[in-house]
Protein backbone atom coordinates (compact mmCIF):
# COMPACT_ATOMS: atom_id res chain seq x y z
CA UNK A 1 0.00 0.00 0.00
CA UNK A 2 2.98 2.29 1.11
CA UNK A 3 4.00 2.00 -2.53
CA UNK A 4 1.28 2.39 -4.25
CA UNK A 5 0.29 5.75 -2.30
CA UNK A 6 3.86 6.61 -3.41
CA UNK A 7 3.31 6.00 -7.19
CA UNK A 8 -0.47 7.95 -6.84
CA UNK A 9 1.41 11.02 -5.10
CA UNK A 10 3.85 11.00 -8.06
CA UNK A 11 1.18 10.85 -10.70
CA UNK A 12 -1.45 12.69 -8.57
CA UNK A 13 1.10 15.94 -8.25
CA UNK A 14 1.97 15.81 -11.90
CA UNK A 15 0.69 19.03 -13.43
CA UNK A 16 0.65 19.31 -17.29
CA UNK A 17 2.11 22.06 -18.92
CA UNK A 18 1.71 23.81 -22.75
CA UNK A 19 4.02 26.33 -23.46
CA UNK A 20 5.06 27.29 -19.52
CA UNK A 21 1.00 27.18 -18.60
CA UNK A 22 -0.57 24.52 -16.90
CA UNK A 23 -3.04 23.03 -18.27
CA UNK A 24 -5.69 20.68 -16.81
CA UNK A 25 -6.54 17.32 -17.84
CA UNK A 26 -10.09 18.56 -18.63
CA UNK A 27 -8.72 21.20 -21.34
CA UNK A 28 -6.18 18.98 -23.01
CA UNK A 29 -9.61 16.68 -23.57
CA UNK A 30 -10.90 19.57 -24.75
CA UNK A 31 -8.12 20.84 -27.21
CA UNK A 32 -7.73 17.41 -28.31
CA UNK A 33 -11.31 17.00 -29.45
CA UNK A 34 -12.07 20.41 -31.06
CA UNK A 35 -8.30 21.75 -32.45
CA UNK A 36 -7.05 21.31 -35.39
CA UNK A 37 -3.75 22.84 -35.05
CA UNK A 38 -1.10 20.05 -35.02
CA UNK A 39 1.42 21.75 -33.26
CA UNK A 40 -1.07 22.20 -29.90
CA UNK A 41 -2.25 19.34 -30.40
CA UNK A 42 1.56 17.61 -30.60
CA UNK A 43 2.45 19.81 -27.21
CA UNK A 44 -0.88 18.97 -25.64
CA UNK A 45 -0.64 15.04 -26.20
CA UNK A 46 3.04 14.70 -24.92
CA UNK A 47 2.13 16.46 -21.80
CA UNK A 48 -0.75 14.24 -20.90
CA UNK A 49 1.74 11.29 -21.47
CA UNK A 50 4.45 12.83 -19.59
CA UNK A 51 2.85 11.62 -16.30
CA UNK A 52 3.12 8.33 -18.17
CA UNK A 53 7.09 8.61 -18.12
CA UNK A 54 7.40 10.04 -14.48
CA UNK A 55 6.00 6.65 -13.41
CA UNK A 56 6.23 3.51 -16.00
CA UNK A 57 9.63 2.01 -14.03
CA UNK A 58 7.66 2.22 -10.50
CA UNK A 59 4.74 0.94 -12.24
CA UNK A 60 6.45 -2.22 -13.43
CA UNK A 61 8.82 -2.47 -9.94
CA UNK A 62 5.19 -2.80 -8.51
CA UNK A 63 3.66 -5.40 -10.61
CA UNK A 64 6.98 -7.41 -9.46
CA UNK A 65 6.08 -7.00 -6.48
CA UNK A 66 2.27 -7.69 -6.79
CA UNK A 67 3.52 -11.10 -8.75
CA UNK A 68 5.82 -12.27 -5.99
CA UNK A 69 2.22 -11.19 -4.08
CA UNK A 70 0.37 -13.45 -5.50
CA UNK A 71 2.94 -16.82 -6.61
CA UNK A 72 3.21 -16.88 -2.44
CA UNK A 73 -0.96 -17.39 -2.71
CA UNK A 74 -0.59 -20.36 -5.21
CA UNK A 75 -0.88 -18.19 -8.66
CA UNK A 76 1.14 -17.76 -11.76
CA UNK A 77 1.15 -13.82 -11.37
CA UNK A 78 -1.42 -10.98 -9.75
CA UNK A 79 -3.66 -10.70 -12.37
CA UNK A 80 -5.08 -13.80 -12.38
CA UNK A 81 -5.05 -13.68 -8.62
CA UNK A 82 -7.19 -10.18 -8.28
CA UNK A 83 -9.42 -11.54 -10.85
CA UNK A 84 -10.32 -14.95 -9.31
CA UNK A 85 -9.99 -13.72 -5.43
CA UNK A 86 -11.54 -10.10 -6.17
CA UNK A 87 -14.15 -10.41 -9.18
CA UNK A 88 -14.80 -14.61 -9.43
CA UNK A 89 -13.69 -14.68 -13.31
CA UNK A 90 -12.06 -17.64 -14.27
CA UNK A 91 -8.90 -16.23 -16.52
CA UNK A 92 -9.72 -18.68 -18.95
CA UNK A 93 -13.60 -17.96 -19.47
CA UNK A 94 -12.20 -14.08 -19.59
CA UNK A 95 -9.71 -15.06 -23.05
CA UNK A 96 -12.52 -16.37 -24.46
CA UNK A 97 -15.07 -14.02 -24.37
CA UNK A 98 -12.31 -11.77 -25.56
CA UNK A 99 -11.77 -13.97 -28.50
CA UNK A 100 -15.18 -14.34 -29.29
CA UNK A 101 -16.37 -11.04 -29.03
CA UNK A 102 -13.14 -9.76 -30.84
CA UNK A 103 -13.92 -12.51 -33.93
CA UNK A 104 -17.41 -11.54 -33.97
CA UNK A 105 -16.33 -7.76 -34.20
CA UNK A 106 -13.31 -7.48 -36.02
CA UNK A 107 -14.74 -6.87 -39.37
CA UNK A 108 -16.71 -3.75 -38.08
CA UNK A 109 -13.92 -2.34 -35.95
CA UNK A 110 -11.30 -2.63 -38.77
CA UNK A 111 -13.90 -1.06 -41.52
CA UNK A 112 -14.34 1.92 -38.55
CA UNK A 113 -10.32 2.52 -38.35
CA UNK A 114 -10.04 2.72 -41.86
CA UNK A 115 -12.84 5.52 -41.92
CA UNK A 116 -11.59 6.82 -38.70
CA UNK A 117 -8.14 7.19 -41.11
CA UNK A 118 -9.38 8.86 -43.67
CA UNK A 119 -11.06 11.36 -42.25
CA UNK A 120 -8.12 12.17 -40.28
CA UNK A 121 -5.80 12.11 -43.47
CA UNK A 122 -8.84 14.77 -44.89
CA UNK A 123 -8.77 16.74 -41.91
CA UNK A 124 -4.76 17.61 -41.49
CA UNK A 125 -4.08 17.02 -45.26
CA UNK A 126 -1.24 14.64 -44.85
CA UNK A 127 -0.34 11.26 -46.44
CA UNK A 128 -0.91 8.05 -44.14
CA UNK A 129 2.65 7.89 -42.89
CA UNK A 130 2.54 10.76 -40.96
CA UNK A 131 -0.63 10.17 -38.91
CA UNK A 132 0.48 10.34 -34.89
CA UNK A 133 -1.37 9.73 -32.48
CA UNK A 134 -1.58 13.27 -31.14
CA UNK A 135 -4.02 13.40 -34.84
CA UNK A 136 -6.74 11.24 -33.17
CA UNK A 137 -9.38 12.04 -30.83
CA UNK A 138 -10.82 15.15 -32.69
CA UNK A 139 -14.22 15.47 -33.53
CA UNK A 140 -14.63 15.88 -37.00
CA UNK A 141 -17.27 18.49 -38.22
CA UNK A 142 -19.61 15.77 -39.80
CA UNK A 143 -19.23 14.48 -36.16
CA UNK A 144 -22.71 14.17 -34.42
CA UNK A 145 -20.83 14.84 -31.13
CA UNK A 146 -19.50 17.63 -32.15
CA UNK A 147 -22.70 18.83 -33.31
CA UNK A 148 -24.38 18.14 -29.77
CA UNK A 149 -21.45 20.11 -27.87
CA UNK A 150 -22.14 23.55 -29.62
CA UNK A 151 -25.84 23.04 -28.24
CA UNK A 152 -24.28 22.48 -25.10
CA UNK A 153 -23.50 25.94 -24.10
CA UNK A 154 -22.31 25.72 -20.58
CA UNK A 155 -21.55 22.84 -17.71
CA UNK A 156 -23.90 23.49 -15.37
CA UNK A 157 -26.35 22.29 -18.62
CA UNK A 158 -25.08 18.96 -17.80
CA UNK A 159 -26.53 18.40 -14.57
CA UNK A 160 -29.84 19.57 -15.41
CA UNK A 161 -30.16 17.21 -18.70
CA UNK A 162 -29.02 14.50 -16.49
CA UNK A 163 -31.67 15.13 -13.61
CA UNK A 164 -34.21 15.57 -15.72
CA UNK A 165 -33.41 12.01 -17.40
CA UNK A 166 -33.11 10.75 -14.26
CA UNK A 167 -36.64 12.20 -13.07
CA UNK A 168 -37.98 11.10 -16.19
CA UNK A 169 -37.36 7.14 -14.79
CA UNK A 170 -38.66 8.07 -11.93
CA UNK A 171 -35.72 9.37 -9.36
CA UNK A 172 -36.15 12.26 -7.81
CA UNK A 173 -32.03 13.61 -7.73
CA UNK A 174 -32.90 17.12 -6.00
CA UNK A 175 -34.50 15.49 -3.19
CA UNK A 176 -32.04 12.65 -3.26
CA UNK A 177 -29.30 15.45 -2.47
CA UNK A 178 -32.26 17.33 -0.06
CA UNK A 179 -32.07 14.24 1.95
CA UNK A 180 -28.33 13.70 2.41
CA UNK A 181 -28.07 10.65 0.67
CA UNK A 182 -26.26 11.77 -2.64
CA UNK A 183 -23.51 14.52 -2.50
CA UNK A 184 -22.36 15.98 -5.87
CA UNK A 185 -18.99 17.50 -6.75
CA UNK A 186 -19.65 18.16 -10.18
CA UNK A 187 -17.21 20.83 -11.48
CA UNK A 188 -13.27 21.58 -12.31
CA UNK A 189 -11.38 23.46 -9.67
CA UNK A 190 -7.84 24.14 -9.20
CA UNK A 191 -5.88 21.15 -7.26
CA UNK A 192 -8.82 18.86 -7.69
CA UNK A 193 -8.76 15.36 -8.65
CA UNK A 194 -9.09 15.21 -12.65
CA UNK A 195 -11.16 12.21 -12.43
CA UNK A 196 -14.95 11.14 -12.23
CA UNK A 197 -15.67 8.51 -10.26
CA UNK A 198 -18.39 7.51 -7.48
CA UNK A 199 -18.54 6.12 -4.06
CA UNK A 200 -20.74 4.70 -1.49
CA UNK A 201 -20.03 4.90 1.94
CA UNK A 202 -23.37 3.13 3.44
CA UNK A 203 -25.81 1.65 0.56
CA UNK A 204 -28.95 3.26 0.74
CA UNK A 205 -28.06 6.09 2.58
CA UNK A 206 -24.89 7.70 1.72
CA UNK A 207 -23.65 7.98 -2.50
CA UNK A 208 -21.33 10.72 -3.48
CA UNK A 209 -19.99 11.76 -6.69
CA UNK A 210 -17.04 13.56 -8.03
CA UNK A 211 -16.56 14.77 -11.33
CA UNK A 212 -15.16 17.60 -14.04
CA UNK A 213 -18.01 18.49 -16.09
CA UNK A 214 -17.42 20.46 -18.90
CA UNK A 215 -20.08 21.54 -21.64
CA UNK A 216 -20.01 18.14 -24.14
CA UNK A 217 -21.35 15.07 -24.86
CA UNK A 218 -18.75 13.46 -22.75
CA UNK A 219 -19.59 15.21 -19.74
CA UNK A 220 -23.04 13.86 -20.20
CA UNK A 221 -22.06 10.11 -19.98
CA UNK A 222 -20.04 10.83 -17.26
CA UNK A 223 -22.98 12.06 -14.90
CA UNK A 224 -25.52 10.14 -16.53
CA UNK A 225 -22.81 6.78 -15.83
CA UNK A 226 -21.70 8.02 -12.36
CA UNK A 227 -25.66 8.51 -11.04
CA UNK A 228 -26.65 4.96 -12.40
CA UNK A 229 -23.66 3.74 -9.81
CA UNK A 230 -25.26 6.10 -7.26
CA UNK A 231 -28.66 4.83 -7.27
CA UNK A 232 -27.81 1.35 -7.59
CA UNK A 233 -25.75 1.84 -4.13
CA UNK A 234 -29.15 4.06 -2.68
CA UNK A 235 -31.33 1.51 -3.54
CA UNK A 236 -30.11 -1.63 -2.12
CA UNK A 237 -32.38 -3.52 0.44
CA UNK A 238 -31.39 -2.14 4.00
CA UNK A 239 -33.04 -5.55 4.96
CA UNK A 240 -30.11 -7.44 3.90
CA UNK A 241 -27.15 -8.16 6.04
CA UNK A 242 -24.07 -5.67 6.08
CA UNK A 243 -21.96 -7.78 4.10
CA UNK A 244 -24.62 -8.32 1.31
CA UNK A 245 -25.15 -4.39 0.66
CA UNK A 246 -22.78 -3.79 -2.27
CA UNK A 247 -22.75 -4.55 -5.79
CA UNK A 248 -20.55 -7.04 -8.05
CA UNK A 249 -18.38 -4.39 -10.07
CA UNK A 250 -19.48 -5.83 -13.10
CA UNK A 251 -23.23 -5.38 -12.74
CA UNK A 252 -22.79 -1.70 -11.22
CA UNK A 253 -20.59 -0.96 -14.21
CA UNK A 254 -23.60 -2.09 -16.51
CA UNK A 255 -25.93 -0.23 -15.15
CA UNK A 256 -23.53 3.01 -15.25
CA UNK A 257 -22.50 2.29 -18.48
CA UNK A 258 -26.25 1.73 -19.37
CA UNK A 259 -27.13 4.99 -18.52
CA UNK A 260 -24.54 6.47 -19.85
CA UNK A 261 -25.53 5.20 -23.18
CA UNK A 262 -28.83 6.89 -23.20
CA UNK A 263 -28.06 10.34 -25.27
CA UNK A 264 -27.61 7.62 -28.30
CA UNK A 265 -29.69 5.03 -27.38
CA UNK A 266 -32.90 7.30 -26.77
CA UNK A 267 -34.91 10.44 -26.83
CA UNK A 268 -33.20 12.84 -23.75
CA UNK A 269 -32.01 15.44 -26.41
CA UNK A 270 -34.80 16.08 -28.14
CA UNK A 271 -35.84 19.47 -26.34
CA UNK A 272 -31.75 20.88 -27.32
CA UNK A 273 -31.89 19.25 -31.13
CA UNK A 274 -33.25 18.32 -34.04
CA UNK A 275 -34.83 15.29 -35.52
CA UNK A 276 -32.31 14.57 -37.74
CA UNK A 277 -29.19 15.20 -35.34
CA UNK A 278 -31.42 12.65 -32.59
CA UNK A 279 -31.18 10.35 -35.35
CA UNK A 280 -27.45 10.69 -36.19
CA UNK A 281 -26.55 10.43 -32.83
CA UNK A 282 -28.15 7.44 -32.16
CA UNK A 283 -26.47 5.89 -35.10
CA UNK A 284 -23.13 7.23 -34.12
CA UNK A 285 -23.99 4.33 -30.78
CA UNK A 286 -22.75 1.34 -33.07
CA UNK A 287 -19.01 3.46 -33.75
CA UNK A 288 -18.75 4.81 -30.02
CA UNK A 289 -19.83 0.34 -29.05
CA UNK A 290 -17.17 -0.44 -31.30
CA UNK A 291 -14.47 1.59 -30.62
CA UNK A 292 -14.76 0.61 -26.64
CA UNK A 293 -14.06 -2.92 -27.79
CA UNK A 294 -10.62 -2.23 -29.51
CA UNK A 295 -9.97 0.04 -27.19
CA UNK A 296 -10.69 -2.45 -24.57
CA UNK A 297 -8.69 -5.21 -26.05
CA UNK A 298 -5.95 -3.15 -25.81
CA UNK A 299 -6.05 -1.99 -22.31
CA UNK A 300 -6.94 -5.86 -20.77
CA UNK A 301 -4.48 -7.37 -23.00
CA UNK A 302 -1.98 -5.04 -22.19
CA UNK A 303 -1.98 -5.70 -18.48
CA UNK A 304 -2.40 -9.56 -18.92
CA UNK A 305 0.69 -9.55 -20.75
CA UNK A 306 2.35 -7.13 -18.55
CA UNK A 307 1.87 -9.47 -15.15
CA UNK A 308 2.88 -12.34 -16.78
CA UNK A 309 6.31 -10.79 -18.28
CA UNK A 310 6.87 -7.01 -16.35
CA UNK A 311 10.56 -7.29 -17.96
CA UNK A 312 9.43 -7.20 -21.82
CA UNK A 313 9.51 -3.77 -23.43
CA UNK A 314 6.18 -2.84 -22.35
CA UNK A 315 6.46 0.22 -25.12
CA UNK A 316 6.17 -1.92 -28.31
CA UNK A 317 3.68 -4.14 -26.15
CA UNK A 318 1.35 -1.18 -26.09
CA UNK A 319 1.99 -0.02 -29.50
CA UNK A 320 2.15 -3.60 -30.92
CA UNK A 321 -1.68 -3.81 -29.53
CA UNK A 322 -2.66 -0.13 -30.62
CA UNK A 323 -1.69 -1.55 -34.17
CA UNK A 324 -3.43 -4.75 -33.43
CA UNK A 325 -6.72 -3.82 -32.14
CA UNK A 326 -6.98 0.26 -33.00
CA UNK A 327 -5.38 0.15 -36.42
CA UNK A 328 -2.63 3.30 -35.86
CA UNK A 329 -0.08 3.08 -37.98
CA UNK A 330 3.35 0.39 -37.46
CA UNK A 331 5.82 3.52 -37.70
CA UNK A 332 4.20 5.32 -34.70
CA UNK A 333 6.80 6.64 -31.90
CA UNK A 334 6.75 3.86 -28.56
CA UNK A 335 6.12 5.72 -25.65
CA UNK A 336 4.63 5.03 -21.76
CA UNK A 337 0.89 6.07 -22.59
CA UNK A 338 -0.15 2.74 -21.32
CA UNK A 339 1.31 4.06 -17.63
CA UNK A 340 -1.23 6.47 -17.90
CA UNK A 341 -4.29 4.20 -17.52
CA UNK A 342 -5.28 4.87 -13.40
CA UNK A 343 -6.70 1.67 -13.54
CA UNK A 344 -3.24 -0.32 -13.48
CA UNK A 345 -2.70 1.31 -10.41
CA UNK A 346 -5.59 1.87 -8.15
CA UNK A 347 -7.85 -1.18 -9.87
CA UNK A 348 -5.41 -3.71 -11.22
CA UNK A 349 -7.46 -6.41 -13.45
CA UNK A 350 -10.72 -4.06 -13.00
CA UNK A 351 -10.90 -2.89 -16.53
CA UNK A 352 -12.10 -6.41 -17.80
CA UNK A 353 -15.57 -5.70 -15.64
CA UNK A 354 -16.71 -2.70 -18.28
CA UNK A 355 -16.02 -4.82 -20.94
CA UNK A 356 -17.68 -7.75 -19.36
CA UNK A 357 -20.60 -4.92 -18.38
CA UNK A 358 -20.98 -4.34 -22.16
CA UNK A 359 -22.40 -7.41 -22.66
CA UNK A 360 -24.34 -7.02 -19.55
CA UNK A 361 -25.88 -3.78 -20.25
CA UNK A 362 -26.85 -4.41 -23.32
CA UNK A 363 -28.95 -7.70 -22.00
CA UNK A 364 -29.92 -5.74 -19.69
CA UNK A 365 -31.24 -2.84 -21.49
CA UNK A 366 -32.99 -4.90 -23.94
CA UNK A 367 -35.23 -6.49 -21.72
CA UNK A 368 -36.11 -3.06 -20.29
CA UNK A 369 -37.02 -1.89 -23.72
CA UNK A 370 -39.07 -5.15 -24.25
CA UNK A 371 -41.27 -4.12 -21.09
CA UNK A 372 -41.09 -0.84 -20.35
CA UNK A 373 -40.47 1.30 -23.79
CA UNK A 374 -37.75 3.97 -23.40
CA UNK A 375 -36.64 3.54 -19.74
CA UNK A 376 -36.85 7.71 -19.76
CA UNK A 377 -40.33 7.99 -20.86
CA UNK A 378 -41.42 5.57 -18.25
CA UNK A 379 -41.56 6.12 -14.49
CA UNK A 380 -41.98 3.11 -13.89
CA UNK A 381 -38.26 2.58 -14.55
CA UNK A 382 -37.04 3.54 -11.00
CA UNK A 383 -39.59 1.15 -9.37
CA UNK A 384 -38.59 -2.28 -11.60
CA UNK A 385 -35.17 -1.72 -11.96
CA UNK A 386 -35.08 -1.03 -7.40
CA UNK A 387 -37.77 -3.80 -6.92
CA UNK A 388 -36.42 -6.52 -9.04
CA UNK A 389 -31.96 -5.66 -9.49
CA UNK A 390 -30.64 -3.51 -7.50
CA UNK A 391 -32.43 -4.47 -3.87
CA UNK A 392 -30.49 -7.59 -4.12
CA UNK A 393 -27.24 -6.02 -3.50
CA UNK A 394 -24.92 -9.30 -3.47
CA UNK A 395 -27.11 -11.81 -1.83
CA UNK A 396 -27.08 -13.65 -5.28
CA UNK A 397 -24.04 -14.50 -7.19
CA UNK A 398 -23.81 -12.38 -10.50
CA UNK A 399 -25.01 -15.16 -13.01
CA UNK A 400 -27.77 -15.68 -10.68
CA UNK A 401 -29.08 -12.07 -10.47
CA UNK A 402 -28.63 -11.91 -14.67
CA UNK A 403 -30.99 -15.03 -15.18
CA UNK A 404 -33.27 -13.83 -12.24
CA UNK A 405 -33.67 -10.24 -14.07
CA UNK A 406 -33.72 -11.16 -17.30
CA UNK A 407 -34.91 -15.11 -17.65
CA UNK A 408 -31.72 -15.96 -19.71
CA UNK A 409 -28.12 -16.65 -18.97
CA UNK A 410 -25.63 -13.99 -20.29
CA UNK A 411 -24.59 -14.22 -23.88
CA UNK A 412 -22.78 -12.22 -26.23
CA UNK A 413 -26.39 -12.10 -28.65
CA UNK A 414 -28.07 -8.91 -27.61
CA UNK A 415 -24.72 -7.48 -27.75
CA UNK A 416 -23.89 -8.53 -31.31
CA UNK A 417 -27.45 -7.53 -31.91
CA UNK A 418 -27.66 -3.89 -30.99
CA UNK A 419 -24.40 -2.97 -33.30
CA UNK A 420 -25.95 -5.31 -35.93
CA UNK A 421 -24.02 -8.50 -35.65
CA UNK A 422 -25.55 -11.31 -37.47
CA UNK A 423 -25.97 -14.24 -35.06
CA UNK A 424 -25.62 -17.09 -36.46
CA UNK A 425 -28.60 -19.61 -35.96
Amino acid sequence: RDKENEIAQKINSYIPKVNGKEITRTEINKILETDKNTKLRKRVYNAKIKGGDLIAKDLVDFVILRNEYAQKKGYSNYYEYKLKEDYEVDIKELENLLKNVYAKTSDKIKKINKKTKKELLKIYEIKEENLKNYHYGLLSSTNPDNKVNKKLKTKEQIYEISKKTYQNMGYDIEKLEKEGKLTLDLYPRKNKNTHGFCFDLDAGKDARILANLTNNINSLDTLNHELGHCMYDLFISEDLPYIDRTTTPAMTEAIAMMMGDLPKKENILSDLISKKLQKDIKESYVKSELNFVSKSLVIINFEYEMYKNPKQNLRKLWHNLNVKYRGINENQEQNNEWATIPHYLSHPAYYQNYFRATIIKAQIYNYLKEKLGNITENQKTAEFLNNNLFKYGISLEENELIVKFTGKKLSVEDFLKNIGVAIAS
